[in-house]
């Protein structure tokens, strides 16, 4: 598994942790609208992180495709 994959792997457990903690939050009586805010927060920088990651992902497959070309050549 590349690390990439590792840091989405990673990326999707926290995401994951923090709707959990949300819910035992809220089983606890916690706030219910400041803990929605937090988690509304967490899922747009997960969203933008996961963008970022796709990106990242595919400039470094072209970056591989033509180095592979140009070792080949």
């Amino acid at each position: 598994m590349s690390k990439l994959d590792e840091a989405v792997k990673r990326l999707d457990g926290a995401a994951d942790g923090l709707e959990a903690s949300l819910a035992a939050a809220l089983a606890r009586g916690g706030s219910s609208e400041l803990l929605v805010a937090e988690l509304e927060v967490s899922k747009r920088d997960y969203a933008a992180l996961a963008a970022t990651t796709d990106e990242v992902s595919a400039k470094l497959d072209t970056a591989i495709g033509r180095l592979k070309f140009v070792l080949d050549a």
